[in-house]
């Protein structure tokens, strides 16, 4: 059958041990020494941290006592050290036995396993399912298999989120029942990669995991390249480890599509035999003849500082006959078939893993029970073992440099006979007469340079480390409000001190500067009248220096309104915002009216001399109306006694009387959006479309529908005109006088 040479595998002895840290009272001075070779001392005053208080004796001497600490490791290290401390799946990638994490090791870890199982068990024959004789007989309902085997894996994280790794396995079952008695299975090899991400959340990861799996042929040493298989795997990591509260518990879920080619390994054996094999065979090589559907589901806790970490597995397999596979009428096994039986295989793992020594090394214990799939065999699976026993150890490393150790050198001085005064300084930042706290303002030691500086809250709260007797003053800053100060005293042993902070808010405005230019030479234009509206509607009004140049201070924050006027230029309207304490800028490019104009204010109609041109069949004004436009808006801001205009819009007769209706309609809104948007009030405009109800001329020729095709300005309400037209419409327009 399925020939392979053997891996024997053993365990070292399970050993524990702990490491007791002893915490180290205050300290007054402190020394820092780099670790490995020749480091520059510093020493620096610091405020203790004690516990307890020193009590009162009759004398009055000075005590000194000197203590050492580690410094803590830094939170990329933090992270590291809990990574290397994982252990490999059967599958290679980090995990339970059978369950895969989401989550990878550290970029440049590795890990090495070594698995053994083992198994006795008098299942495979019963007197429902009996086995065939080999030696001809009755066929036997009672008969012992024996398994043993061993796993070896080895992963590597190339990066954070990016996991590949490899295992091999041999083992081998014995019964008596089957010819030959001893099935051995060898260096069947998974190769894998794991992508996994946390989404920024750190307490759940999701990855996918593809791996192909080679497995050898039967009979001679080699690999079956039809019996070359694959999983998928989409994974679920839920670790509550990362959350806030810290509870010792993480969730894995495995969803898998195993594509099982592993039926291909006996076929030419049952071609030679004219029957499919038998269940011991099945089950002693392995062989199922469709394919998958895997569930995973487990669950671990970690105990004793994460040295224990017990853990519960549930695995489901589900079949999907993708390769049609039909049962055999002359099974000598007398199995089920999936095509009348649809039990499902599962079973409970139950195990632990053990940290002896930090970091990296792990050992193992766990086994499964079968559950369902034990008693009941389908001749497409292979069979469930009533239980496996599993005995495994591992090692990981980590290829990164470890930074050299640092201590703290701690120099306490205490005076005996009188009580040391500590305590806790809680200071308030809010604006002055104001409860509300402000967030993230800096307070700052201004008597005590060597403490490091405070950050408020969101509640504008701080609160200081363990403090000696003494006075403290300190320096806050917060954006949007004049630096201010607070001082306070420790002067009673054990007790807090509130410390109230109040700000003085800065104004809340801003500034707008920028200069006029000429929109054709970029030139500066001097003495125009520049005016701004701000968000609070307050009018400001100035005029432009020799370069054009303009600053208006003290300015609302928000968007607002600039207007532009300037001798033999078109009038300017834009929208400007200003911000809070900053300068915006924003420079005006003004158009020259034209020598020839293309507007003037009739009695009852401002004229145009060209057709504002839209898209074809569209209401999308074209940019080359823009000039025109410029024009129409100047007149009706330099004639304010035309109170009210109609402006309407006509086509011709192309297409159908409702379409022109409603293209006119909304040609003549697009004008009024226009213009209200460079200036003139919307309270002065009103649209209105008329489609092709009133042309100037019969549509009867291409030039005659051009005509009717026009938006025109009629004026509704207006105040008398002034004597003296041309002055009314502004330099460079044409008052006609009515």
């Amino acid at each position: 059958m399925k020939t392979r040479s053997r891996w024997i595998l053993g365990l070292l002895p399970l050993a524990t041990a702990a490491a007791i840290f002893a915490s180290h009272d205050a300290a007054a001075q402190k020394i820092t020494f780099g670790g490995g070779g020749a480091a520059t001392t510093t020493a620096s005053t610091t405020q203790p941290a004690p516990t307890t208080t020193a009590t009162s004796t009759t004398a009055t001497t000075t005590k000194v006592e000197e203590k050492s600490d580690e410094v803590p490791p830094t939170q990329e290290w933090v992270d590291r050290d809990s990574a290397v401390d994982e252990s490999a799946s059967l599958w290679g990638s980090i995990g339970l036995l059978h369950t895969i994490h989401a989550q990878p090791q550290k970029g440049g870890q590795f890990n090495l396993g070594f698995t053994t199982e083992f198994m006795s068990a008098s299942f495979l024959c019963s007197v429902t399912y009996p086995c065939q004789n080999p030696a001809g007989g009755a066929p036997i309902t009672s008969s012992t298999s024996n398994h043993v085997g061993g796993t070896v894996t080895l992963s590597a994280s190339i990066i954070d989120y990016l996991e590949v790794y490899v295992s091999t396995d041999a083992y081998a079952n014995a019964n008596d029942a089957n010819h030959p008695t001893l099935l051995q299975v060898l260096g069947d090899l998974t190769i894998g990669a794991k992508v996994g991400y946390d989404f920024k959340t750190k307490f759940f990861w999701a990855a996918f995991a593809p791996e192909l799996h080679i497995l050898n042929g039967a009979g001679a040493v080699g690999v079956d390249g039809d019996s070359t298989s694959a999983r998928f795997s989409a994974i679920g990591t839920f670790d509550a480890r990362q959350l806030g509260s810290k509870i010792p518990l993480r969730t894995s879920l495995n969803l898998s599509y195993y594509v099982d080619n592993s039926g291909a390994i006996v076929t030419s054996t049952e071609q030679a035999r004219g029957t499919p094999i038998t269940r011991i065979e099945r089950f002693g090589l392995g062989i199922n003849r469709v394919d998958h559907f895997d569930v995973h589901l487990g669950a671990e806790t970690f105990l004793l500082n994460d040295r224990i970490r017990p853990f519960l597995e549930f695995s489901l397999t589900g079949a999907a006959n993708r390769q049609g596979y039909a049962c055999h009428v002359n099974n000598p096994s007398l199995d089920n078939c999936l095509a009348s039986d649809s039990d499902v295989p599962t079973t409970l793992t139950i195990g632990s893993r053990f940290f002896p020594w930090k970091h990296g090394f792990s050992l193992m214990a766990a086994v499964d029970v079968g559950m369902t799939g034990v008693a009941n065999f389908i001749e497409e699976l292979a069979p469930t073992p009533p239980y496996m026993v599993y005995l495994g150890a591992g090692w990981s490393i980590d290829t990164w440099d470890r930074p050299p150790v640092e201590k703290i050198k701690t120099i306490e001085k205490k005076i005996e006979g009188k009580p040391m005064v500590r305590g806790h300084i809680k200071g308030f930042v809010h604006e002055k007469d104001k409860t509300d706290g402000l967030a993230g303002a800096i307070v700052a030691w201004d008597n005590h340079p060597e403490l490091t500086a405070l950050y408020t809250g969101t509640d504008g709260r701080f609160t200081t480390q363990e403090l000696n007797e003494g006075n403290y003053a300190f320096n806050v800053k917060v954006d949007g409000y004049k630096d201010g100060q607070c001082a306070t005293a420790l002067t009673k042993v054990g007790s807090d001190v509130q410390l109230d902070c109040p700000l003085e808010a800065l104004p809340r405005i801003g500034t707008l500067i920028g200069h006029v230019r000429d929109g054709e030479t970029n030139a500066a234009v001097p003495n125009a009248t520049v005016k701004f509206r701000d968000s609070a509607a307050k009018e400001l009004s100035i005029t432009a220096d020799s370069n054009g140049g303009f600053r208006f201070e003290g300015v609302a924050p928000g968007d607002g309104e600039i207007t532009v006027d300037a001798t033999d230029y078109l009038a300017y309207v834009d929208k400007a915002t200003v911000k809070v304490r900053q300068e915006a800028t924003f420079d005006p490019i003004i158009r020259h009216k034209p020598k020839q104009a293309l507007v003037t204010v009739g009695a009852t109609e401002i004229n145009i001399k060209q057709q504002i041109q839209f898209a074809l069949d569209q209401d999308v004004i074209l940019p080359e109306s823009t000039p025109l436009l410029l024009e129409i808006a100047d007149v009706l801001i330099h004639n304010q006694r035309i109170k009210r205009i109609e402006v309407q819009g006509h086509t011709d007769n192309t297409g159908t009387p409702d379409h022109n209706q409603d293209l006119s309609e909304r040609r003549a809104a697009s004008v009024r959006n226009w213009l209200d948007q460079h200036g003139v009030s919307p309270d002065r405009l009103v649209a209105k479309g008329y489609g092709q109800s009133k042309p100037l001329v019969p549509n009867v020729t291409t030039a005659n529908k051009a005509k009717n095709r026009r938006v025109q300005f009629i004026i509704i309400d207006q105040d008398k005109a002034a004597t003296g037209g041309g002055a009314a419409g502004g330099a460079g327009n044409r008052v006609v006088p009515f």
